[in-house]
């Protein structure tokens, strides 16, 4: 069972400013900070979802999460992107376009193109059933925080 638990490591540094910066190893330009630990967590979120949705947006390569080190924390890829993030991957990964997607779910392809589309609001089940159409199947784990 091959499974993507999409979650990134960060690397969290204090700045002489009393602000934290936080970058991402492996993922270029994904670099966001706040003033303190706290907010700079949440701020980590939003960056890493924002550049995953550039990147699918732009149709680039995703590179999958790289193993944690020291001193890094994973980020949980945020769930207003991780579907669309997974049938994106999915796609790749196992060479089907957009026209193939929409055949096997019988709708025209601009409804695959939306649903790749992170500014369009997508209902999951629609994002499942692709999903499941290309062979994969996406589920919700929970753990402690």
């Amino acid at each position: 069972m091959n499974t993507n638990q999409m979650r990134y490591p960060a690397e969290f540094f204090p700045h002489p400013d009393d602000e934290w910066v936080v970058s991402f190893p492996g993922l270029d330009g994904a670099l966001t900070g706040a003033t303190s630990l706290a907010q700079a967590e949440l701020e980590a979120s939003d960056c890493l979802g924002s550049w995953l949705a550039q990147a699918i947006a732009d149709r680039r390569e995703i590179p999958p999460p790289a193993q944690i080190t020291d001193g890094q924390r994973l980020v949980s890829v945020p769930l207003w992107i991780a579907p669309k993030l997974a049938l994106y991957q999915t796609m790749r990964r196992s060479s089907i376009t957009n026209t193939e997607l929409a055949r096997r779910l019988g709708v025209r392809e601009t409804v695959v193109r939306r649903m790749l589309d992170p500014d369009h609001a997508t209902r999951l089940a629609n994002i499942e059933r692709a999903l499941l159409a290309a062979g994969a199947q996406l589920y919700l784990a929970l753990d402690a925080a």
